[in-house]
């Protein structure tokens, strides 16, 4: 029988260290499509061009977002191209994030023996988003503006895992989207109504 070297036996060992890593970390990669509002009929603009901006924080005070496999933000950015139509005057549409974060905060949990048999809620998540629409002339010059904001929150309990988690909050995320774009629409008609083309 031909014994290992102890470099031999070092890269053996190695080798079935990353070989059991890869088995535990290996798996389906779950995936989120973004949000989308295609199913909803447009709002037709008498105006030209829409213009789009980033401008939310990223990483506000506890922000998880980065942790997620989804963008609250770049999700809330694509709205207008769902949403939105327009019809050729020389006006301008500006449409603007100004808010998306999903932030998380620790709950106290129950300690000792009885912990151990306990499944509380471990964390709060928190949703906002904020959006601004306005109308401008050839100018620059604001002839209206609305603006929309929805906040969500949702405990995740201390036993889930980290796929169940990450889907809890994408469905938060779905519904806080889903709650700007009515916001959105209720203002656009009650403030920006003699723009529109009915």
């Amino acid at each position: 029988m031909k014994l290992l070297s102890v470099n031999g036996l070092r890269t053996a060992l190695a080798g079935a260290a990353i070989a059991l890593l890869a088995a535990c970390t290996s798996g389906p990669v779950a995936t989120y499509p973004d949000v989308t509002w295609r199913h909803l009929p447009p709002i037709v603009f008498a105006a030209g061009p829409i213009e789009k901006v980033a401008a939310w924080n990223g990483s506000p005070d506890g922000s998880i977002a980065s942790d997620v496999p989804f963008s609250l933000g770049k999700m809330a950015m694509n709205w207008p191209d769902d949403r939105l139509q327009t019809a050729g005057t020389s006006d301008m549409l500006r449409y603007s994030v100004t808010e998306a974060s999903i932030t998380s905060d620790s709950l106290k949990t129950t300690k000792g023996i009885k912990g151990v048999f306990t499944d509380d809620q471990s964390d709060k998540i928190d949703l906002k988003v904020a959006a601004k629409l306005e109308l401008l002339d050839a100018n620059g010059v604001q002839k209206g503006e609305v603006q929309a904001m929805a906040e969500r929150s949702r405990t995740l309990s201390e036993s889930m895992s980290v796929s169940e988690r990450e889907q809890a909050i994408y469905e938060e995320t779905s519904a806080i989207l889903m709650d700007l774009d009515r916001e959105l629409e209720r203002q656009i008609n009650a403030n920006l109504g003699r723009f529109l083309l009915r």
